[in-house]
């Protein structure tokens, strides 16, 4: 049963991200894996399930928030311009 699954580093790999993306995830719960060891195991299916919902991690939110925020804060210099 071991086999099947992926170590973090292994499911970055797959994923195209960094392996700490990988941890994240699992720390939030949105990434689902078990733990064997001292080591998170990750099943290659659920990896693609994390993949098809467009990879969400915890970081995620709070970069797009500053990104709007900042985006915000540039329209309305703009429209304070005379």
């Amino acid at each position: 049963m071991t086999e099947n699954l992926l170590s973090p580093a292994q499911a970055a790999e797959i994923a195209g991200c960094h392996k700490d993306t990988i941890r994240r995830a699992v720390h939030f719960g949105l990434l689902k894996a078990q733990k064997v060891g001292r080591v998170f195991a990750i099943s290659p299916e659920h990896l693609n399930e994390w993949i098809a919902v467009g990879m969400p991690n915890h970081r995620r939110k709070s970069t797009r928030k500053v990104k709007i925020e900042e985006q915000s804060l540039s329209d309305k210099e703009i429209s304070e311009e005379p």
